[in-house]
């Protein structure tokens, strides 16, 4: 399953999928998008390897398609009050990469997924699985909760949920003090 997360990277996956064999499933929200890739950086590119938007040590925001940019735009509200918070643009949840989610939780101790979807059986299910085999750490999910949805544009449905710039940094500011690292064998 592969998720863009702006048109630069919607535009490349296309183009993998008429390349690839067998069936491939892409998921692209309905609401407008920022850029946040340019042409040069398609070469970063890799079905089931998230690319590294912004370092951090303090805690790793994971996130997929829509959430992308808000996630990126918390770590710098998050930088600014001295959280270091790593940005991974997960842009494949199957094959998922399992070697930056370890690394992520290893190096930061904790992870906040984000996604324009259920918390149920999306990118934070699939990630929990990774961490809870190896490399146990605190996590929170960031997405639409099991429930009946509110309607309304994407925008608005995204600010109910708290699924903005602000209201992730402010999520994720609420997770911090539950740091706590426990490794799996």
């Amino acid at each position: 399953m592969l998720l863009p997360s702006d048109a630069i990277q919607a535009a490349w996956m296309t183009r993998q999928i008429a390349i690839k064999k067998g069936p491939v499933y892409m998921r692209m929200g309905r609401g407008a998008v920022e850029d946040i890739y340019d042409e040069k950086d398609t070469r970063f590119f890799e079905i089931g390897k998230a690319v590294l938007l912004k370092k951090g040590y303090d805690v790793t925001i994971i996130a997929c398609g829509e959430m992308v940019s808000p996630s990126l735009k918390a770590a710098d509200i998050l930088e600014k009050e001295g959280i270091g918070a790593r940005v991974l643009d997960m842009h494949t949840i199957k094959p998922l990469d399992k070697e930056a989610i370890i690394s992520a939780a290893l190096e930061t101790g904790r992870i906040v997924t984000v996604e324009e979807h259920s918390v149920l059986g999306g990118l934070g299910s699939s990630v929990a699985e990774v961490v809870v085999q190896h490399a146990a750490v605190p996590m929170k999910f960031l997405g639409i909760p099991d429930e009946h949805v509110v309607a309304g544009e994407s925008d608005e449905v995204f600010a109910h949920y708290g699924l903005t710039p602000e209201g992730i940094a402010k999520s994720v500011r609420e997770f911090l003090p539950y740091k706590e690292v426990v490794h799996a064998g």
